[in-house]
């Protein structure tokens, strides 16, 4: 991701939220559900973290063009890839000027835990039975690039863990600008 202000979609209990709050990053949350929004609230509150909480459709986002460098939502529902959530989110992802790049758009849409060896066949079938091990799907790419963005797979590995996330970058007037963050 990169640094600045950082939307979150369906923000829920607001462990992602958080994270990003201690991370340095300067979160702002959408969320439609009321009783998310009060678990996140007491989540945030506990830890002492700004409430910087909407209720809102993804859809239809209450802020300015070219607010945010990253728009970051975790295993989202089918609202992600609805023409005019794409739109919503290319409007409100910064423009590139200057130096700066334009924005980012981050989705997890799969994470799979990894065991220890004797866990590890165990946890494989899981996935297996479930339909959680398949290849990542095209339709996500070719309509976020059809939505002026260039969008690709990346996986990430973390303790025990590995992810599957889609990451996109706001193109401007045919022009992709960004820089290489973490």
């Amino acid at each position: 991701m990169q640094p600045g202000p950082t939307l979150e979609l369906a923000y829920g209990t607001g462990a992602l939220f958080a994270e990003m709050t201690a991370t340095g990053y300067q979160p702002v949350g959408v969320d439609l559900s009321p009783y998310m929004a009060r678990l996140a609230a007491g989540r945030l509150r506990r830890r002492g973290v700004p409430l910087r909480l909407n209720r809102a459709r993804a859809q239809s986002l209450p802020f300015p063009a070219d607010t945010f460098a990253n728009v970051v939502a975790t295993f989202p529902t089918d609202y992600m890839l609805a023409p005019d959530t794409m739109a919503e989110i290319q409007r409100v992802l910064r423009s590139a000027a200057g130096s700066q790049p334009a924005g980012r758009l981050v989705v997890v849409f799969e994470g799979q835990l990894r065991g220890p060896w004797p866990l590890r066949p165990f946890i494989d079938w899981l996935y297996k039975i479930t339909g959680q091990r398949s290849l990542p799907p095209a339709k996500p790419l070719s309509q976020l690039n059809s939505a002026g963005f260039a969008a690709r797979w990346e996986w990430v590995e973390r303790e025990g863990a590995v992810a599957r996330l889609l990451v996109a970058d706001k193109i401007v007037n045919g022009e992709l600008s960004t820089v290489n963050c973490e």
